[in-house]
């Protein structure tokens, strides 16, 4: 039973932190998912505020518990009734307030060109990889805080975030077909001793 401090002080700190346990449920499940995670993300921690420890930590603990349903749901009937991971938002997304959609709305704007790709990016990584992205550059949590919520070394952490920057690095890369060839020196030569 929850005592008049309990809600108190549930309903003055969780709100906080929803916006990043948004961010965090978008990029795990989907955009069309993420609040009703996060919903349900709130009633557990609701559930199981009396066993909190310390206040300190609860960015971490909600954020645990959010990965937690994320996961469950994806493992769970409403997983099984998607067959891939729903990518990040569309474009769509970025001009209704989508909580990911950091972007500039112009779509010919090069910084908007550059986030969708950096999406498509983020998409292709896999779940272990793109959960510690997630944690760290979403959620804003350092090694040592992810490492606690995944119940892994900090170190390991730093590892999977190095091998998720080359991938996404590699992703990123211009391909060699698209990729402008050298200018031909010869060419420009001969134009330039014949002018």
């Amino acid at each position: 039973m929850h005592t008049a401090e309990d809600t108190t002080s549930f309903a003055a700190i969780v709100p906080l932190h929803a916006s990043t346990m948004v961010r965090v449920a978008a990029a795990l499940v989907g955009p069309a998912e993420a609040e009703d995670a996060v919903q349900e993300a709130s009633m557990r921690a609701w559930q199981a505020w009396s066993t909190l420890r310390n206040v300190d930590a609860v960015r971490p603990w909600l954020l645990q518990i959010t990965v937690n349903v994320c996961w469950g749901w994806r493992r769970g009937l409403k997983g099984q009734q998607r067959a891939h991971w729903q990518p990040l938002p569309d474009d769509s997304a970025t001009q209704h307030g989508h909580p990911l959609a950091l972007l500039d709305t112009d779509p010919g704007h090069s910084a908007h060109t550059g986030a969708l790709d950096l999406r498509a990016a983020v998409n292709a990584l896999p779940t272990d990889l793109r959960l510690v992205v997630v944690l760290r550059f979403y959620a804003g949590l350092d090694a040592t805080e992810i490492g606690g919520m995944l119940t892994i070394p900090a170190g390991t952490v730093r590892s999977r975030l190095h091998r998720a920057m080359l991938q996404m690095r590699e992703h990123l890369q211009p391909s060699a077909d698209l990729a402008p060839s050298p200018p031909d020196r010869t060419t420009r030569f001969d134009m330039e001793g014949r002018s």
